[in-house]
């Protein structure tokens, strides 16, 4: 399972330091490690963590504006951001501010004047420790089955996705799908077939669903779940008939159903840039539009309105 994980190139630290000089020696010693990058006051780094998240960051302990000790505290704060370990880089290693940087949170501290190789070997063994912890994560949020995220996983990226599209003022849609006479199926051609149609719809999904904020997950059973971040109506209806249509489009033969190959029902629910609510509601509304789907005729999406 954690072949490979020596391998950092792809890794990102990012380096939090108001010192140009200090910025510049942290970035040459780390450039043969990993991807670096670099800014010059915790609030920067903070925004920077918000948009894309690095594997590690790299911050020194006294900073015009907030502090190290601060910044690393709030961080714990945001779920988004509270697993991104932090390392502080400080001149003071005395014991009692060692104990101020496990109270705030941090996996580990580097002393100065910095050390190069000291400094690329705490990088390495906590980049490692953050992939072997991610590579754990993704097992156990991955469905054994069809290879996507699985109920669990959605259980926890709901809540943070809601959180973050009302923090951000930004329109969300998601997508209850369900395969249509699914027990049928099973009846007809048995549950190993039946097993064989969960893993290709699961992946034809996953293929009409491209941008990387965008998730797949199975929901349970013949259900499926997808979320869509910062996506407004049109967008997400394009989404939808893409769904129904690379299901159909698979051309399984289904004789328990009267289009004779498996297909799909979508129910479709949004909010509005700035509207909130919670995961269940928002499941409500998805589920019944699915419903109406396949009331209506099935192999379509419907809107919950």
């Amino acid at each position: 399972m954690f072949q490979g994980l020596d391998k950092m190139d792809d890794c990102w630290v990012l380096v939090v330091d108001d010192s140009s000089l200090m910025r510049q020696l942290l970035l040459s010693s780390l450039k043969q490690v990993c991807k670096v990058s670099a800014v010059e006051s915790a609030e920067q780094a903070i925004d920077v963590c918000r948009d894309a998240q690095p594997d590690l960051v790299l911050m020194d302990w006294v900073l015009e504006g907030m502090s190290g000790i601060e910044a690393c505290k709030k961080m714990q704060r945001i779920p988004e951001l509270s697993e991104i370990p932090v390392i502080f880089v400080t001149s003071n290693t005395s014991e009692a501010n060692q104990e101020l940087c496990w109270e705030a949170g941090a996996v580990d501290f580097v002393p100065k004047p910095i050390v190069p190789k000291t400094l690329q070997n705490r990088v390495k063994t906590h980049l490692k420790y953050k992939r072997q912890t991610d590579l754990l994560k993704q097992y156990s949020f991955v469905d054994g089955l069809t290879g996507i995220y699985n109920r669990r996983f959605f259980d926890l990226e709901i809540v943070r996705l809601l959180k973050q599209a009302s923090r951000l003022q930004q329109p969300f849609a998601a997508m209850m799908l369900d395969i249509d006479f699914f027990k049928k199926y099973n009846d007809e051609y048995g549950h190993l077939k039946g097993d064989d149609v969960l893993r290709q719809v699961a992946t034809a999904l996953k293929q009409q669903v491209k941008r990387p904020i965008d998730t797949v997950f199975r929901y349970g059973g013949e259900e499926f779940v997808v979320l869509l971040p910062n996506t407004a109506k049109k967008g997400a209806k394009i989404i939808a008939e893409q769904l129904v249509a690379a299901v159909k489009n698979l051309c399984i033969e289904n004789r328990g159903s009267p289009l004779e190959v498996v297909t799909v029902s979508v129910g479709l629910a949004f909010l509005a840039e700035g509207e909130y609510c919670d995961t269940t509601q928002l499941l409500h509304r998805a589920d019944s539009a699915l419903y109406n789907a396949k009331d209506t005729g099935r192999n379509k999406y419907t809107v919950f309105v």
